[in-house]
């Protein structure tokens, strides 16, 4: 399973108590984009794919507006967008509205399956964003984790 974005991340978040955006997803209505951006004054607009492929911001995939007509012109352009990544090709399948919120760090966390490490791994970092592989190896925290404790698998509970 791969989760990418702050679509199903924001509510994961959320769930753990870490502050998220508000993000409204494809299904938003024309009230909900205004109030979204009445609320916070911007928003980000970002192209829904069904797996991780690539730095969608550097390819121009990435939307910002402030007034509820460029939004709306950022969603047209997006909607059905085709991002390429080596071998992978992809195409969006609708929007999602970000909140744009004043921030001093930008947070990047992944769970992965590590292949240095043989284990789920997180990495979490306070210095990258999308270009987590261009962050100075001191500002990225990388932990192996077991999924699955020894205990939780005694079917005796």
């Amino acid at each position: 399973m791969q989760i990418t974005g702050m679509l199903h991340g924001a509510r994961l978040l959320q769930f753990v108590g870490f502050p998220a955006s508000e993000v409204l997803g494809p299904d938003a209505s024309e009230e909900e984009i205004k109030s979204l951006i009445d609320r916070h004054g911007q928003v980000f607009i970002k192209p829904v794919f069904k797996r991780g492929v690539g730095k969608k911001g550097k390819a121009g995939l990435l939307g910002r507006a402030t007034d509820f007509k460029t939004a709306l012109a950022e969603k047209e352009r997006l909607y059905f967008a085709e991002h390429a990544v080596g071998h992978l090709k992809a195409k969006a399948n609708g929007v999602t509205f970000e909140a744009g919120v004043p921030a001093t760090h930008e947070v990047y966390f992944s769970i992965t399956d590590s292949t240095r490490f043989r284990a789920p791994t997180m990495t979490l970092s306070h210095k990258g964003g999308m270009d987590i592989e261009e962050v100075d190896p001191k500002h990225v925290a990388m932990v192996p984790f077991d999924a699955l404790p020894p205990s939780s698998m005694d079917p005796r509970g």
